[in-house]
Formats: structure tokens, sequence, C-alpha cells
């Protein structure tokens, strides 16, 4: 079974992120800032971490660098809303560093899954 990491500040983007995910045969774990992220990333076999770029305490770039210093063989996705010009700025950035896939808030279910598929099958 694939094990996913949601890191989002946002407690109802994680539980939208949980009900997308609730039907597919994969373990979650979830955070709210990049530092307890870290902490779940570096306890688990993680094989797909979805993080948000602006949060509190540890932002999303700061936390793909910590990732991918720690493990580079894990899939990045990131997501973020945090304004059209500067989210965009953001998500190019963190697939700079090593995220794989990015995506802009709001996203359908049915293209989170599908990136997220593409991801680890």
């Amino acid at each position: 079974m694939k094990t996913i990491l949601l890191i989002d500040d946002d407690p109802k983007m994680l539980d939208l992120l949980k009900h997308y995910l609730r039907k597919e045969s994969v373990y979650i774990l979830s955070a709210p800032d990049g530092e307890e992220g870290l902490e779940l990333f570096t306890a688990n076999a993680v094989d797909l971490v979805i993080i948000d770029i602006f949060m509190p305490n540890m932002d999303g770039i700061q936390t793909i660098l910590e990732i991918k210093q720690k493990k580079s063989d894990s899939q990045i996705l990131v997501i973020s809303g945090g304004g059209e010009y500067t989210g965009l700025e953001y998500l190019k950035q963190a697939k700079a560093l090593g995220a794989k896939e990015a995506l802009v808030k709001p996203f359908t279910q049915e293209e989170f899954l599908k990136t997220a598929h593409k991801m680890i099958d």
C-alpha cells in the first residue's frame, strides 16, 4: 500500500484531499505545516508528498528542500492558491527544486486524482 503525506495549513483543504483519496488504496498521513510534515516524513516511508506552498512555521519551499535532502526518491506534488501571479511563480520555483507536478487551487477531484495516480503508479 502506498503512503501519501498531505501537508496544508487549511484544515478544510486537508479534509477535502482526504475525501478525494478515501476510495483509493493508500495510507494517508497529514500535517498542518512543514515542521510537522517533515517529522511525519522522517518517521514514515512516504511515496508521495502533497504540499501547500504558503504555510506558517515552515513553508512549502523550505519543506521541499528538507525532503529532498533526506530522501530524493519520494514524489512531490505542490499545490497553491496564493494569488494567480505569486502562486504560479512559487509553483515554478517548487518544481525547479524537485517537485514533479504542481496544481493551482482550486482544482477538481478528477485533476487531483489523475495527477496523484500518475505520480505513484
